[in-house]
């Protein structure tokens, strides 16, 4: 069936207004496959597990950092174990119960009906029963009186009691089977991050709307004239401005004090700009997750791998790792393969890295994999200067990579081709 255009408009419509968190991605088959899915306490109560354990204890020994899992949450894995029973085809791959959420990774075999919301929404049922049976609420009734009224079977509105996981299943996953191993080690990980988070709140706590005295409008304008056919087409410029300022981060029309980021700029060459508006935007600012310390350290060096100097990129990167070894600090978006190459090798040394971030901060962000302990060990800070948008519809255009690109400029104060002298 075709739909009007709209039709279709009444559909975005919809899915827009969702959360963030309870979007679906239209084009996975919710009926196959590999999926990760995490779920949330109503009003994030922690009454699930207790984070126990010593970080200086390695895993697999006693004293291990492990959750402790109350009896309600012991209740909970059971649920979970228990979903092959009432869905043959559903094989359960591995589970973790924090405090105030569940995380669970399962594989559903292809050829039958069944939906993954069917099997999550089942099992947030028997979760919730056990939680009315710790509150004392009887749930069960005879057959021969159930009601009209009775309608625990929707487990988030029944009259009967409250229900334990806020109302639908949030952040789910489709994965890759290559992902899945990735998705356990996760699993694995989650009660010693909790407990670096825990220690060092001010590492992980997402800091918005910071302001930088290099960060204006004149510098995304800069940015975006290191583009040739912009710098020579003002029109083209300007609507080239107007689809970056649809993503930029700019201070909240209602002022709050903000956190200042050290700035880190020099004045700006004279280069011909458009316009500026007789209702000027607010002014561009800046989220960050890490060690702010960085972005004051003494030598502090741009990574930005152009095309045009693909055939040197081998002479690129031992530059660039031998300064990183030599204490400075480097700074990119880490957007292509090359400069992901460059990165992996430069956490995996556990050196400083200041990341411009492709995308902005849900509340609920925190640095992944080996990011997170380098953000533990001050040894990252991840800066964005977007607008959080739900991962699954960020597109990373050349305008954003050149915007970003100006940022490392501004933070370094150096030339993208300073490895070459």
């Amino acid at each position: 069936m075709h739909l009007a255009e709209w039709q279709k408009a009444k559909v975005r419509e919809k899915e827009d207004a969702l959360p963030d968190a309870l979007k679906r991605d239209s084009l996975t088959d919710y009926r196959e496959g590999y999926f990760f899915v995490t779920l949330n306490t109503r009003d994030s109560s922690p009454i699930l597990s207790t984070v126990i354990g010593r970080l200086d204890v390695e895993d697999g020994n006693p004293g291990a950092p492990r959750c402790l899992y109350s009896s309600l949450g012991e209740k909970v894995m059971e649920c979970w174990k228990r979903i092959p029973e009432f869905y043959p085809m559903v094989k359960v791959l591995g589970a973790e119960v924090m405090p105030e959420h569940f995380h669970g990774l399962l594989y559903i075999q292809g050829g039958g009906e069944v939906h993954l919301g069917q099997i999550i929404r089942g099992f947030m049922i028997g979760c919730t029963h056990a939680y009315w049976d710790k509150l004392g609420i009887e749930w069960r009734v005879a057959p021969d009186v159930i009601t009209p009224d009775y309608r625990d079977i929707d487990h988030t509105r029944s009259f009967r009691g409250p229900a334990l996981f806020v109302h639908g299943y949030n952040d789910v996953e489709a994965l890759t089977p290559e992902q899945v191993e990735i998705k356990k080690q996760y699993l694995r990980d989650q009660a010693r991050k909790r407990l670096v988070k825990g220690r060092l709140y001010d590492r992980f706590k997402v800091h918005r709307n910071c302001n930088s005295k290099g960060w204006t409008d004149d510098a995304l304008r800069q940015g975006l004239l290191a583009d040739w056919l912009l710098a020579r087409d003002s029109k083209k410029l300007d609507i080239a401005l107007q689809i970056i300022n649809t993503r930029i981060n700019r201070t909240p029309s209602t002022s709050i004090p903000s956190t200042s980021i050290p700035s880190t700029s020099k004045p700006s060459t004279s280069i011909p700009s458009t316009s500026i508006p007789s209702n000027p935007l607010p002014k561009p600012v800046l989220d960050f997750v890490g060690n702010k310390e960085l972005l004051v350290a003494e030598r502090k060096l741009p990574l930005i791998c152009h095309r045009a100097d693909a055939a040197f990129f081998e002479q690129q990167k031992e530059a660039v790792l031998t300064e990183a070894r030599k204490g400075a600090v480097i700074v990119s978006a880490f957007i292509s393969p090359k400069e992901r190459e460059i990165l992996k090798i430069l956490l995996s040394e556990q050196l400083p890295v200041i990341q411009i971030m492709d995308n902005g901060f849900s509340n609920r962000y925190k640095p992944l994999g080996t990011a997170f302990y380098a953000c533990g060990e001050n040894r990252l800070i991840q800066i964005s200067p977007w607008n959080y948008v739900f991962q699954k519809d960020v597109k990373v255009t050349r305008e954003m990579c050149m915007i970003m690109n100006q940022l490392s400029r501004i933070i370094t104060k150096e030339k993208d081709d300073w490895w070459k002298k």
